[in-house]
């Protein structure tokens, strides 16, 4: 009771790409325009890069206003050679320019916080680049379940009118709950939030396209506060405005640090992809409950001794500038693309404060998709801080540490980099070594990760890490680098990634430095 089916299958020859001709083109030379296609002679001619080629060149008429272009392929093979001449004839129609735009949908968003998005204006020549641009502009804003752009004809040939039409979605949040981390242990968080806020929007405060947030995290190791607000077309131009307030206290087992601080920022857009942001800081410390006032020494120099801080309050007054290029495709699971970072801060001095601190860091990512959606991406990074003026040391808080997941996985948190030592002695008599990370002024760090897609939320990760910690300020040593690799899977749930990870040391940077083989985190990685 089977019914069989045989398809046989006549493969022919295949062909590969010869002679690429275009004519018709007046608006560009020909040499523009294959510049612009992928077909390149010894190419395996498939019905996609065909295809490909024809749209690429409908939409470079298309980015001039030539709205209409109609582009006719005539393909000429030699069977015998296995070679597919192609001549892609071009009638490039009128350009058209923009009357109109309109904007249809937005009950609450205001117009102006659409239109100032949109890369086209009244009087412009028609570039559908540039609206289908604005239109994945005004999808990533937040504001909208769906946009969809149309042109439209008028009474005048070469004058279109171009509607925006969008439906909008709730852009207030509510949400909470708890996590468990190998740093924070147990917290719980509550977090409120509007994406399309409007300070003066008086009842209902949306509309305006500000963002405001208001964070609480209480655990039994870890507590913050925070509130910001953002205003992304300050004074109506694209300078985006921050204030944040915040409020935290951390217990590092031997002590506690509280921070209460806040920070004004405005940032500029230079691009799609780079911006530029200045801040000025101001931040009071309290290291308070000091546990251990034993005398320790360096595991590296046993002759030099150390002290743990024995309390201090201090208050930081500083400006900090950033320069950042962001090509990814995504902010949290990119697969391709790049993101890079320069940052220079600077305390005290003429801005006043108890400590005079510098700190400059630059850090880079790069994304690299593969083949069925599997990604390679790597991470570098290297900080230093320093002090300068009437400050002598730098604040243990304002030291820098690596180790644990966010950082070196595969080592203990903290635990990689300078660490000082006493000897204790148990009952029994015997002396064994306590051992303490105390940071340094330099940190470099390296990544490396392949991920592979899962189904459903699931990605799986093959990765190692790299880095260390110095004691003084723009030191690196190669052969100090602690190095680890290991597997992990990554839940992508919506507010509530996951990451859990199992990491082994393939060198350590001292033999005192203490592993640590698996790794949970909420949150993304670099």
């Amino acid at each position: 009771n089977r019914l069989v089916i045989d398809i046989a299958i006549k493969e022919g020859n295949q062909y590969r790409i010869g002679e690429v001709v275009i004519e018709g083109s007046k608006a560009f030379s020909e040499a523009e325009l294959l510049k612009k296609i992928p077909l390149k002679r010894g190419n395996v001619a498939s019905s996609e890069l065909l295809r490909h080629a024809e749209q690429q060149i409908i939409d470079s008429y298309a980015g001039k206003g030539y709205i209409d272009t109609s582009v006719r392929p005539v393909y000429d093979g030699d069977p015998s050679r296995g070679i597919l001449n192609v001549k892609y004839i071009v009638e490039e129609g009128k350009i058209a320019y923009i009357r109109n735009i309109f904007i249809q949908g937005n009950e609450r968003t205001k117009d102006k916080v659409i239109r100032r998005e949109i890369l086209v204006r009244p009087g412009d020549t028609l570039d559908s680049t540039k609206i289908r641009r604005s239109q994945r502009i005004l999808e990533n804003l937040g504001y909208f379940a769906s946009v969809r752009s149309r042109i439209l004809d008028t009474p005048v040939a070469d004058e279109k009118d171009v509607v925006f039409e969008v439906e909008e979605k709730e852009t207030g949040m509510l949400s909470g709950g708890a996590s468990f981390s190998e740093i924070d242990r147990l917290m719980g968080y509550i977090q409120i939030s509007q994406g399309n806020f409007d300070i003066t929007g008086w009842p209902y405060f949306t509309g305006g396209g500000q963002k405001l947030k208001l964070d609480a995290s209480v655990g039994s190791r870890r507590t913050r506060y925070d509130i910001s607000f953002t205003e992304p077309w300050f004074c109506d131009q694209p300078l985006a405005l921050g204030i944040d307030f915040y409020r935290s206290t951390i217990d590092q087992r031997d002590y506690d640090v509280k921070r209460t601080g806040g920070m004004v920022s405005i940032s500029k857009r230079l691009s799609s992809a780079n911006k530029v942001r200045i801040a000025y800081k101001i931040e009071k410390t309290d290291i308070t409950h000091v546990a251990d006032t034993n005398e320790y020494f360096y595991v590296d120099n046993p002759a030099e001794s150390y002290f743990f801080p024995r309390g201090q309050q201090t208050l930081k007054s500083g400006v900090e500038v950033a320069f950042i290029h962001d090509t990814r495709d995504h902010p949290f699971i990119p697969t391709r693309g790049t993101r890079a970072m320069l940052r220079g801060e600077t305390t005290g001095g003429p801005l006043g404060g108890d400590t005079d601190l510098y700190n400059i860091e630059a850090e880079g990512s790069l994304y690299f998709p593969l083949y069925f959606g599997h990604v390679l991406s790597m991470y570098a990074r290297y900080e230093v801080v320093d002090c300068y003026g009437d400050t002598e040391n730098v604040p243990i808080d304002d030291l820098l540490f690596a180790g644990g997941g966010r950082t070196i996985r595969g080592f203990k948190y903290r635990h990689v980099g300078p660490k000082v030592f006493r000897e204790i002695k148990s009952s029994t008599g015997e002396t064994s070594k306590y051992i303490r990370p105390v940071g340094g002024k330099s940190l470099a760090l390296g990544k490396i990760e392949y991920t592979i897609p899962l189904p459903g939320p699931f990605r799986a990760g093959l990765f190692s890490d790299a880095g260390n910690v110095w004691r003084d300020s723009f030191e690196f040593e190669p052969s100090d680098v602690a190095i680890s690799a290991g597997i992990g899977i990554r839940i992508d749930i919506p507010f509530f990634p996951l990451r859990l990870d199992w990491a082994r040391p393939v060198r350590k940077d001292h033999e005192t430095t203490a592993t640590d083989v698996f790794s949970f985190w909420i949150g993304y990685s670099y």
